[in-house]
This record gives structure tokens, C-alpha cells and sequence, in this order.
């Protein structure tokens, strides 16, 4: 029997990790419910408010990196989600930090709070090359027998990013270096692979790169490829992105086989105006049959429109050919929308939650910029973050009950305006994991101050205890 996580269970919030050393901020109310299944347009009025239980407990702490290198033996800035791993521990990358200021692999054991750094990457040479890549992507990906898999969005024989192993010991191996660009800003296997791996059904590594590839895009660069990595090792490109179709994103496997994801920008040349809004689209395995499935309409001066705009993260499917996702920006406050969209009817979204408007200092109740992917409970909540907004600015964390009501579940707080300083982090870019009746997740900025100021601040990574859990 599976028991339903409610949103609302949440007994305190608990920062298990503070990364070295923030962005600030809340107001606007809406009323009304969207039900997850029927897609009703609306939020419920619940404001941002804490647990009268909460819990605060800084559990490690890091020195800031240094100003200007971003170095830091330990790693900072941990803009990468967490994934678990066996033993109590969970698995992440920081963005900066690390000996040479390109980032670090770690382990963190969340009961004993031992933090291990089990790789860093190397230092880039004058043209941005090393062996092993620099700035790993978005997140970690869990394969069989504890092997983890990830890219690095730079770096590499050629500058261009990795697509890497790693064990649950440390042990690292770079199964793909990208290739060189010619003076076009084009190759044949892409570049910069910025998102998240996808372990297939057959056992092969799928993913995307954001730039390179043979077609042109914006700010003539490539738009990018979809690849797999087999299980021998051997790479190969299964699609060419297009103007007509944008920069790849995400992608993930559908219950029918099938991969799924979005692409932003859609253009040959910067236009007057906002951004095109990008869209979702599906392929075979194989790379065939590839389908453009939706278009985000267009936004305005303002950067508002009805659909949302810049969908980066992969899609959750809740049920056969139905599937969630959120957009950064657009809506009809141009702060972002959680949506849902399925194969049945292709024409539309629904809109789950349009987040509202912000104030002049960043602020609004239920966050701004929902750039994370969903987490689904057995229960059918979604679990996420909003970057920004919130009534401190510095963002939120959320959840959707499968009526459709939207519920913030903790407000990151305010941080000191010198240092970046604050107690629980800031900016929660890239969402939560489910561990029982655990959300655990990662701020980019915040915890232990910098005299540099807040973008020199080191992130923290947090749990939030529910009440409940699945049964």
C-alpha cells in the first residue's frame, strides 16, 4: 500500500552540509486549485512559511574560494543535484572550487556527515583543455553496481566537455572527449554538454550537447546533438539539431520506449524582441523519427505569455504519455510555470502553476524561476525548487499534491547584503531528491559569508523531513 506524502508534513528543515559562502528578497497572492490529472489553470493562496518546529543545524562548513580563481581544495558552489547512492550517502559535483577551480566530485555521508572529495578536476591549459573535463554538468547519474555517470561541460582534449564514469571509490574514467569546433563553431559530435545523462532501457548512455554539431543556431554557434554511448563503449550522434528545432536540453526515456525532452532558442539569428520559447519534442532510441511535439508561444516585451518559456530540465512521466515539466520564464507573470503535456492531445500544455509576479526587489511568495526538474513520490506529489523569488528573494522549495495544490514548503532566508552570509543557502537551482520520508537538495550560494560578497559564497546542501513517507 503506498501512503501519500502530503506537502504540507514538513517537521524541519536541516542544512547537512554548508559549502562556502548568496541573492535576496515576497508578495503576491493568487487563489484557486490545479488538479495535476485535469490540469486546471490556478495556485492556492499559501503563502511561504516555515515549520514551527524547524531545525537549523550547520553540519560542515567550507571557506569561501578565491576571489577571482574560485579555487578551493574542497569544491564550492555545489550547482549540480544530488543523487543517492547505497549506505546512507549521497553523491554531487560543485560547480567551482577544487584545487585548479573547475569543480569536484564528492560523497557525503548523511549519517556520520563525513564529506570525501573523490575527484577534482585538473587544471585547463591556455586553449581550456585538460583530460578529464571542467565544470561538471547539471547532475550525478546512478548506473548498476555503484558507478555513477556525468558530463562536464567543459574542458577535455578539445575544450568542449566529457562524458565521464565514476565508482562509488573515486575511480574516474572519461568515456568521451568532444570534439574540436572549426572556425564555424561546428563539428560532427557536439559541445558543451551541460545537462544530465540518461541510463536507457537497453543499458546505453544517452545525453545532449547544447552547442556544436553541423546546423547553425543562435549567436552562430552549432545547436547541438543527441548521442549514446554503448555498452562497448562506442559513440554515436542520433540527431542533429536544427534552427527550426533549438539547442538541445534534456531529454528522458518515455514508459513507451521513446525519449523525450525540450530544446530552447529556435532561430538562425538574435531577434528583436525576447528569445524564442523553445519545445518538447520525442525520437526513437535510434534517433529516428524525430517529432517536434509543442512550440511555447512566443513571449512578450515583458516576457510574459500563456505556456511558459525555456524548458531545460527532463520530464517526469506520471502516467502513460503524460508527462510534467517545468519552464525558467514566461507565464503570465514571466516568472515560470510548472506544466503538464500529454501525447494525446499535442496541441497544448495544461498549466499547473503559474508563478506569480515579483517585486522590485526579487520578492514573491511561491518563487520565480523554476528551473529544476520534478521529483515524483509513489504518492503523485511533486517535489522542486524555484531559484529566485520567494520572500526573501533567494529562493524556494515546493511541492504540488496531486490535486493540483501548491504548497511552499520552505523559504530560503535572507542573506547578509557584505558577506552572502545566511544560515540555510540560496538559490536552489537544480531541485530535490526523494530518500524516504527525506527531500534532500542543493543552494548554489549562501551558508558561511565571503568578504568577496554573495557570488563568492559557497552553497550549502539541506534536507527537509517529512512527516510522513511511501509505506
Amino acid at each position: 500500500m503506498t501512503k501519500q506524502i502530503a506537502c504540507r508534513s514538513i517537521a524541519a528543515f536541516v542544512v547537512v552540509s554548508f559549502f562556502t559562502t548568496a541573492y535576496a528578497g515576497a508578495k503576491t497572492l493568487t487563489s484557486g486549485k490545479s488538479s495535476i490529472e485535469s490540469n486546471r489553470a490556478g495556485e492556492t493562496n499559501v503563502p511561504g512559511q516555515h515549520a514551527d518546529d524547524i531545525k537549523f543545524s550547520a553540519l560542515y562548513s567550507f571557506e569561501a574560494p578565491t576571489a577571482n580563481t574560485f579555487t578551493s581544495p574542497l569544491g564550492s558552489q555545489p550547482d549540480t543535484r544530488p543523487v543517492l547512492g547505497s549506505k546512507n550517502t549521497v553523491y554531487g559535483m560543485t560547480y567551482d572550487g577544487g584545487l585548479y577551480g573547475n569543480g569536484v566530485i564528492y560523497r557525503f555521508d548523511l549519517q556520520s556527515h563525513q564529506y570525501t572529495v573523490l575527484h577534482t578536476f585538473s587544471a585547463v591549459d591556455a586553449n581550456g583543455d585538460n583530460e578529464d573535463g571542467a565544470t561538471p554538468g547539471v547532475a550525478l547519474t546512478a548506473g548498476p553496481n555503484g558507478v555513477f555517470y556525468g558530463v562536464a561541460s567543459f574542458g577535455g582534449q578539445n575544450g568542449n566537455g566529457t562524458v565521464f564514469k565514476i565508482s562509488a571509490s573515486g575511480e574516474f574514467t572519461v568515456l568521451h572527449s568532444f570534439s574540436a569546433l572549426d572556425e564555424s563553431a561546428h563539428n560532427v559530435d557536439g559541445a558543451n554538454p551541460m545537462r544530465t545523462v540518461a541510463i536507457g532501457y537497453d543499458g546505453n548512455l544517452y545525453g545532449t550537447t547544447r552547442l556544436g554539431g553541423q546546423n547553425d543556431c543562435l549567436f552562430t554557434h552549432g545547436c547541438g546533438v543527441a548521442w549514446m554511448i554503448d555498452g562497448k563503449g562506442d559513440f554515436r550522434v542520433l540527431h542533429q539539431f536544427t534552427a527550426a528545432e533549438g539547442h538541445a536540453a534534456s531529454l528522458t526515456q518515455g514508459l513507451d520506449g521513446k525519449f523525450y525532452g525540450c530544446a530552447v532558442w529556435p532561430a538562425t539569428s538574435l531577434p528583436l524582441g525576447p528569445l524564442p520559447s523553445g519545445i518538447l519534442y520525442r525520437m526513437a532510441p535510434s534517433g529516428q523519427d524525430f517529432q517536434v511535439l509543442y512550440s511555447f508561444s512566443q513571449t512578450d516585451a515583458n516576457g510574459d505569455n500563456t505556456d511558459g518559456a525555456d524548458c531545460y530540465e527532463p520530464l517526469v512521466e506520471t502516467k502513460p504519455g503524460v508527462f510534467y515539466g517545468t519552464a525558467s520564464n514566461g507565464g503570465t507573470n514571466g516568472t515560470g510555470v510548472v506544466f503538464s503535456f500529454s501525447i494525446w492531445n499535442p496541441g497544448s500544455v495544461g498549466i499547473v502553476h503559474n508563478f506569480s509576479a515579483i517585486n522590485a526587489a526579487g520578492e514573491n511568495w511561491d518563487g520565480a524561476d523554476p528551473y529544476a526538474r520534478l521529483t515524483r513520490a509513489p504518492g503523485g506529489a511533486l517535489y522542486s525548487t524555484a531559484s529566485y523569488g520567494g520572500a526573501n528573494g533567494n529562493g524556494v522549495v515546493y511541492c504540488i499534491e496531486p490535486d493540483g495544490s501548491f504548497t511552499v514548503l520552505h523559504t530560503f532566508s535572507a542573506n547578509d547584503p557584505t558577506t552572502g552570509a545566511n544560515e540555510d543557502g540560496a538559490v536552489p537551482d537544480y531541485g530535490v531528491v526523494l530518500d524516504g520520508n527525506r527531500l534532500i537538495g542543493m543552494a548554489d550560494y549562501g551558508g558561511t559569508g565571503s568578504p568577496a560578497g554573495f557570488y563568492n559564497s559557497g552553497g550549502t546542501l539541506y534536507q527537509l523531513i517529512l512527516d510522513e513517507f511511501p509505506q
